[in-house]
């Protein structure tokens, strides 16, 4: 690592001789594995440019976020772009073009689709840190005793069909624990599925296409699923991180959670189903093999930097080859950088990871959703909808039509 750095940090380190003491700031969600603070002291250590981390809870980050890049970014150099807040954050005008600090080759060493997903209006404003996805899990256990193949949960049809079984000859109190509530739902339940099964939130005009075909599929196979006992009505209150849980415990036979989620699932010390967690690709629909949510995070430099040049230089570290292995192995989250999906680099994490070439290859297929700035309230709304005909209280078409009126109120108080 020293080796490939030595020429840059030779530059930056006779910036900081030249100019006096240099300190970056980085505003940054939780440090998933220490990779954060073991790559900072190391450019510290090469460069004396002092670093300083916030590490901000994910309950409190946007908020954070949102107030810094009011105040021209609040002091910051660098700041953690979350998939989720892209198009609201990039409204704000607060980070500089990279396309000015990385070349044309440096740019293309990272997945495409990211790169094109923190672009905006011609610019470039996030370098990508890492990736997620949905991901389906599975109990192998619960699906031998009910005589079930995980080859052959090609359609979530296929799934809900399974389910009797699993339920009748198992010991799983349900097969399936929806996360129906906010911000679990959009990701990890009916944004997925509806995708997986091959729909869409909207048309290229951003009209909502979900309450029709497919996505009203989508829902009804849902509450068809509670009907008949076999997925768990408690889902309608639950979000992500609770039916991890569930899962965990044994009281599920499938889960449709994070890539974080997954492993959890898998690690002897948090999970009850350690030797039985699984992991396929995500089912799908008539017409359609798989998909999903992706997600993921990214660091921008904010315009108001002084130190533009040293920021650079440490989020090209943090997103380095060597760093993003790294914090995929001990933080379980998975790379950006397009050779760490293939050859000798992907085996080499699969000896650490054993199911990571399962979890990359979900994120190859799948899709970031709607780029627009309301996302997060159109999140809720979906939610809502969803919660209310998982209920009872509305039928699968009318809470989807509820929400696609939504959709079209809360559109136009941002255009």
């Amino acid at each position: 690592m020293k080796k490939t750095l030595f020429l840059t940090l030779i530059l930056v380190l006779t910036f900081c001789f030249s100019m006096g003491a240099v300190t970056l700031k980085i505003l940054v969600r939780p440090d998933e594995g220490g990779v954060i603070e073991l790559y900072t002291k190391e450019f510290e250590k090469l460069t004396g440019v002092k670093v300083v981390v916030d590490y901000i809870g994910w309950d409190q980050i946007s908020i954070k976020t949102t107030t810094a890049l009011m105040n021209k970014g609040g002091g910051y150099d660098i700041i953690f772009i979350p998939s989720a807040e892209k198009s609201r954050f990039a409204t704000m005008g607060q980070f500089v073009d990279l396309n000015e600090w990385f070349t044309e080759d440096e740019k293309n060493e990272f997945l495409k689709s990211f790169v094109d997903y923190y672009s905006h209006e011609g610019q470039w404003i996030g370098v990508p840190w890492y990736s997620g996805s949905a991901h389906f899990v599975y109990n192998e256990k619960y699906l031998q005793d009910a005589n079930v193949n995980s080859e052959n949960l090609s359609t979530w049809q296929d799934v809900l069909n399974a389910s009797k079984a699993i339920v009748e000859k198992s010991n799983a109190e349900y097969a399936f624990t929806p996360s129906c509530k906010y911000p679990g739902n959009y990701y990890f339940n009916y944004g997925t599925i509806l995708l997986a099964m091959g729909g869409q939130f909207f048309d290229e005009n951003l009209n909502p296409v979900f309450n029709t075909g497919i996505g009203v599929e989508a829902l009804e196979l849902l509450v068809e699923g509670v009907n008949q006992g076999v997925f768990n009505p408690a889902g309608v209150s639950l979000d992500d991180y609770e039916t991890l849980k569930i899962f965990q415990a044994g009281k599920s036979a499938f889960m449709l959670n994070s890539t974080w989620s997954a492993n959890q699932a898998m690690l002897p010390e948090a999970s009850t189903v350690t030797d039985y967690a699984k992991v396929r690709m995500i089912p799908g629909g008539k017409n359609s093999e798989t998909g999903g949510l992706i997600y993921g995070g990214a660091f921008g430099i904010t315009k108001a930097s002084q130190h533009k040049e040293e920021a650079v230089e440490l989020v090209k570290l943090l997103t380095g080859t060597e760093a993003q292995m790294m914090h995929a192995i001990s933080g379980f989250n998975l790379p950006t950088r397009n050779s760490l999906f293939e050859g000798s680099r992907l085996e080499a994490i699969n000896k650490a990871w054993p199911v990571y070439g399962e979890l990359v290859a979900q994120v190859e297929v799948g899709s970031f959703g709607p780029d627009v700035v309301w996302l997060d309230p159109f999140r809720r709304t979906l939610a809502t909808a969803v919660q209310d005909a998982i209920s009872g209280k509305k039928t699968p078409k009318e809470a989807l039509d509820w929400a696609a009126r939504q959709a079209i109120d809360i559109k136009s108080q941002y255009e």
